[in-house]
């Protein structure tokens, strides 16, 4: 028997859930019983689970890691590439234009740089080539020996040094590896002066400078010429002792126009 009063009791159609209901007056009792409440009954069903984290899937991670590795790949060889290092000729010391290389001007430096301009540079391996040859421009002390600077002319070729006034050998503007045609004049003051080629497309080896406190008016500097062949020697030495000597620089293109003689009785064209 239920120890529920019959106006609490449960109905299934309450689905197990206390109900209040208003008990009747009695007019002649004094006082009202208070209702008495039946407590909620517990859920009988199951709470739903949590959803749990959605786990990563898809090729989105795959992707994102591809791209990772594919920067560190690039980072990798572009520091490599900066990295590498190449041996190359360097001077020891302060060169002058015309100056014959010997093993103690160089040494070997590692460089590391653009490919198109260290390839332009004298190798390590390549010291037993450049030794003897000349310089054909200044080079300060620590400078790479690039293949520019190197004279095209062997210093065991003839060689001869000319005695030239400053003003005809360009005014100064004269520079080695320079080509020149050596023009001498003969006879100067007795009227019967001549002039012509005495040597054509020389490479200018060195070329010296005026002296502290020289009119370049009067002063003469040396200019060492290559020599394609010995039988030219005899002729400049004459022009050098004996005449007037002019330099004249050749064109780019190599021109190899005839120089017709002059002279001062006015055969000449």
């Amino acid at each position: 028997m239920s120890r529920w009063p019959p106006h609490l009791r449960s109905t299934g159609q309450h689905n197990g859930r206390a109900e209040q209901v208003q008990l009747p007056t009695d007019p002649d009792a004094k006082t009202t019983a208070p209702p008495r409440v039946r407590p909620r009954a517990p859920f009988e069903g199951r709470m739903p689970k949590q959803a749990g984290a959605r786990r990563l899937g898809g090729p989105l991670p795959w992707i994102g890691a591809a791209l990772v590795l594919l920067a560190l790949i690039g980072y990798i060889a572009v520091y490599a590439a900066g990295a590498k290092r190449t041996s190359v000729l360097v001077t020891t010391q302060t060169l002058q234009p015309g100056s014959v290389l010997s093993a103690s001007d160089l040494r070997t430096a590692q460089l590391s740089g653009d490919q198109g301009v260290i390839s332009g540079l004298e190798p390590a391996g390549a010291l037993s080539q450049v030794v003897g040859q000349r310089v054909t421009v200044g080079l300060p002390a620590g400078t790479p020996l690039t293949r520019s600077a190197l004279s095209t002319e062997s210093s065991s070729s003839a060689q001869l040094t000319l005695a030239v006034p400053a003003l005809h050998a360009l005014g100064g503007a004269l520079q080695p590896g320079d080509r020149v045609t050596v023009l001498a004049t003969f006879g100067t003051g007795t009227g019967q002066a001549h002039t012509r080629a005495v040597a054509r497309d020389l490479q200018v080896l060195a070329v010296g400078t005026v002296q502290t406190g020289e009119q370049p008016s009067t002063a003469t500097v040396p200019v060492t010429v290559a020599l394609a062949s010995p039988r030219e020697s005899s002729a400049l030495a004459l022009a050098s002792e004996d005449g007037k000597i002019d330099l004249l620089r050749e064109s780019a293109n190599g021109s190899s126009a005839a120089i017709p003689e002059a002279d001062e009785t006015g055969s000449g064209p």
